[in-house]
């Protein structure tokens, strides 16, 4: 566990993942780095010297929290097989201790102001409160989804969660009473306590950094900048906040409006492949056309879903709800609708009904008219649906979901309802164009086939991807599969008597590979780093389109 790296001036230190985290220290002098390579990082603030690497830690390393004293460092780790924290002697870069009892990876740490108790959130649907000397668990916060962030107020009274459910809710941090919560537009990414304790700031997937007052979360004002997928801010001097997002450099605000230093990012985050090319929605809200390097329409947001109908339409959805239809032959936007509940995650489509399904945050399903006049509202998870599928052979439609199930549905029924041991956050399901199987790809890394008409397990495919799946989908027969995951690679699966083969497809790198598609005998795999790949049946690159390089004006 000892580090042997030189001490160098390393302030254009580069790690060899994803950065996922920092914290200072509370004296400033240091700060560590939580890195998707297993590693944190430990340098001193002014110097930029490395002063420790604790790890590595077997997976990645999601956040850190500084106990008070600055002797110890708290680090969530993000694993398939553990959910473990473990507290480090910084000075001696050696483990403490560690704490087990999460079920699922582990998204955020605070201590309290004393430094006796540990708070964590976790993947599992809970905050639990530890005391940080023996380890012991003192409360568990339960909550409807999955608690991204935590926060300690600096009195010590308060924890601040911020769930996927679209709340925020504030904690008496003793007894684990509810004292009051706020419902936001999407999933609430980040809390932070102001330094007085008498200010909260959080952000969603909605794109807005609010204000509220502590402890009634009343709203007191909200910053009017679009953000691009926020992950943190913090209070500067004076009335300075500072929110750093996948757009660039921190911004800042102060009171005046925001001072954006750089230009959105450009990384894909849905395909669509049909008759009409290829689609990418990208970071900076632009629905384009591939090949002819074209926008068609815009978002105001991160473009999250994007489909193809037969009838020659496109619909798409972001991250602040908006749900849009286009019409390719005419080249018009024909309708735009603000889905209730957030950040719609993935679009479905009846060709037989001309129906559309939309999959949302706050875990309900919608279906929609055809010109998506009206919906009404279906059912739902627990938890934010991840994905949705329309498997035409048996008219069922199928939602995988961050709750850990699956659920298929019929006439606006659910007809199953799979809960299996091993079977975590499903984030992607697609239909066989011509049967009644679907398949689902899941955080653990594992691809499963179903029956859409009973929800009964076939067959689980090889474990191939080292990571969480994030997307899949069929070719037009059937006999081939494509995925793609956050360890940056696509997998080319074949079906064949024997069983599968698997076909490793590497370009993207990290963060990873968030969509996936097949036009004829081309796979497509869309990357976060704004490229898409065009492979051969043998694995082969046949086309690479540099999306990330085609900026478009609105």
């Amino acid at each position: 566990m000892v580090s042997d790296i030189n001490m160098e001036q390393l302030w254009s230190f580069q790690a060899n993942d994803l950065i996922n985290h920092a914290a200072f220290d509370r004296s400033g002098d240091l700060v560590a780095a939580a890195s998707a390579d297993s590693f944190v990082y430990v340098f001193e603030a002014r110097t930029g010297l490395l002063r420790a690497r604790l790890g590595p830690h077997g997976d990645d390393v999601n956040a850190v929290a500084w106990h008070p004293s600055g002797r110890y460092l708290a680090t969530a780790l993000d694993a398939k097989d553990t959910a473990r924290i473990v507290i480090w002697d910084v000075a001696a870069c050696a483990e403490a201790a560690a704490i087990d009892g999460h079920e699922h990876g582990v998204f955020a740490l605070a201590y309290s102001p004393s430094g006796d108790r540990l708070v964590s959130a976790a993947e599992d649907g809970t905050a639990r409160v530890w005391d940080s000397a023996n380890g012991t668990e003192l409360l568990v916060l339960e909550h409807p989804g999955d608690p991204e962030t935590v926060d300690w107020s600096p009195c010590g009274r308060f924890i601040a969660s911020g769930c996927d459910d679209s709340r925020l809710r504030l904690w008496d941090a003793d007894t684990g009473r509810e004292i009051a919560s706020h419902l936001s537009g999407g999933a609430v990414r980040f809390v932070g306590f102001d330094g007085a304790g008498a200010r909260l700031l959080t952000g969603s997937y909605e794109g807005l950094v609010r204000l509220h007052s502590v402890p009634d979360l009343a709203v007191t004002g909200s910053l009017s900048a679009p953000f691009q997928w926020e992950r943190a801010a913090a209070f500067g001097p004076g009335e300075s906040i500072f929110v750093g997002s996948f757009g660039g450099s921190p911004i800042r605000h102060d009171g005046t409006g925001a001072a954006r230093t750089k230009a959105p990012t450009l990384g894909i985050n849905c395909i669509a492949a049909g008759t009409a090319g290829i689609l990418a929605g990208r970071d900076d809200g632009c629905i384009l056309g591939v090949e002819s390097e074209t926008p068609l329409y815009w978002h105001d947001s991160i473009v999250n879903a994007v489909i193809f109908t037969p009838d020659g339409r496109i619909a798409s959805a972001d991250y602040r709800g908006a749900l849009k239809l286009f019409d390719v032959a005419r080249g018009v936007l024909v309708a735009t609708r603000n889905v209730p509940g957030g950040p719609v995650n993935s679009i479905a489509f009846d060709a037989g009904t001309g129906t559309f399904f939309t999959a949302g945050y706050d875990g309900m399903i919608r279906a929609w008219d055809s010109g998506l006049a009206d919906f009404k509202e279906i059912g739902g998870h627990d938890g934010p649906v991840k994905s949705l599928a329309w498997c035409g052979k048996s008219g069922t439609l199928i939602a995988g979901s961050s709750d850990d199930t699956i659920s298929g549905w019929r006439d606006g029924r659910r007809v199953f309802h799979i809960v299996q041991d091993g079977l975590v956050l499903i984030n992607a399901v697609a239909a066989h164009p011509a049967s009644a199987e679907f398949a689902s790809a899941s955080r653990d890394g594992r691809i499963r086939l179903w029956d859409s008409r009973t929800g009964g397990l076939n067959e689980t495919l090889p474990l191939v991807h080292s990571k969480s799946i994030k997307a899949i989908a069929y070719n037009g027969d059937g006999t081939r599969l494509l995925s793609g995951a956050y360890d940056g690679d696509g997998v080319l699966w074949s079906r064949t008597e024997s069983g599968w083969g698997a076909r490793i497809l590497k370009l993207h790198g990290k963060p990873g590979v968030p969509a996936v598609a097949f036009l004829g005998d081309l796979a497509l795999t869309a990357g976060w780093d704004g490229t898409i790949g065009g492979w051969k049946p043998s694995g082969e690159l046949a086309v690479h389109h540099r999306c990330n390089q085609m900026r478009t004006a609105r």
